[in-house]
């Protein structure tokens, strides 16, 4: 065999691995991490809008973030149209403090619920229970940043059976209040 015949198959089965390790090098079986949306069980549920409310029951202060695939326009459109929002992902987090600040919450102070593809019209209604707090879950939520418009924060939950859900916004967001109008 001449060294021009053998050349050539070098030079052909190189092209092929080079072009198998390009391949291989740039697919990608991670989920894709965006901000604003909550990843649960390898599924992405993108994020519209959080709304923030604050309220106290027995001189014990909580703010609930709740974050929806729908914006505070779509709200606002079916109330006027009395025709309900469906197929609406509905994530509310419950932190136990005074304030949001920027800092670190830990399970001792956070409740979560995440629920899908529910119908909105004043009420969230015939929704999917993705999960909920149980006993034994370690969570974390991280404000990164928050002013009087704008938050920024990640969220994580690694579940009792080894399931895990991670979470981030950041953008505008708007209290429960500002939304019935009162201020």
């Amino acid at each position: 065999m001449s060294n021009y015949i053998i050349m050539k198959k070098i030079n052909y089965l190189l092209a092929i691995i080079l072009t198998t390790v390009f391949y291989v090098s740039c697919s990608s079986d991670d989920v894709q991490e965006i901000p604003n949306q909550f990843i649960i069980e390898g599924k992405n549920y993108p994020m519209e809008s959080i709304f923030v409310e604050k309220f106290t029951k027995h001189s014990r202060t909580t703010i609930l973030l709740h974050l929806l695939n729908i914006t505070e326009q779509d709200i606002e459109a079916a109330r006027n149209s009395g025709v309900a929002l469906t197929e609406v992902d509905f994530f509310s987090i419950a932190v136990r403090d005074e304030n949001l600040t920027s800092k670190t919450y830990t399970t001792n102070s956070l409740w979560y619920e995440f629920m899908t593809d529910g119908e909105f019209l004043g009420e969230y209604d015939n929704e999917q229970l993705l999960m909920e707090y149980e006993n034994g879950d370690e969570v974390t939520l991280t404000i990164n940043s928050i002013n009087e418009t704008n938050i920024s924060l990640d969220f994580k939950v690694k579940r009792v059976n080894g399931s895990v859900a991670t979470g981030s916004y950041k953008g505008k967001y708007s209290t429960i209040e500002e939304l019935s109008g009162a201020r």
